[in-house]
C-alpha cells in the first residue's frame, strides 16, 4: 500500500534571526520568515544585519497562536496527531 505523498519536494521552515537595521547600533530585534532555505530565508530582510536564531519545520496538523496584549507576548503551540500511523521525527523544537 503506498504511503502519502508530498507535493513538496522541501519542506518549508519557519527561520528566526535577530536583526538590526545596517548602519544602525540599536538593540536587535526577532524577525520571522517562512522559506525552504537559509539563503531564501535572509534574502527577505535585505538591508538588516542578520544572526541566525533557529530554524523550526513548519509543517504541523496542529498550529494555534494567540495574542496576550497585556504582556505582549505572542503563544504558538504546534503539535502532531497522536492517532496518525506516521513516524514522528524525534527531534528538538524551539519557539
Amino acid at each position: 500500500m503506498a504511503g502519502k505523498q508530498h507535493t513538496q519536494t522541501h519542506p518549508k521552515f519557519t527561520w528566526l534571526f535577530l536583526g538590526t537595521p545596517r548602519g544602525h547600533s540599536c538593540l536587535p530585534i526577532v524577525l520571522r520568515t517562512v522559506a525552504d532555505n537559509e539563503d531564501t530565508a535572509r534574502a527577505a530582510f535585505y538591508g538588516w544585519d542578520l544572526t541566525f536564531a533557529a530554524k523550526i519545520r513548519t509543517e504541523s496538523p496542529l498550529s494555534v497562536s494567540f495574542m496576550d496584549r497585556e504582556n505582549r507576548t505572542l503563544w504558538s503551540i504546534l503539535g502532531s496527531d497522536p492517532y496518525s500511523n506516521e513516524a514522528v521525527p524525534m527531534e528538538v523544537r524551539h519557539g
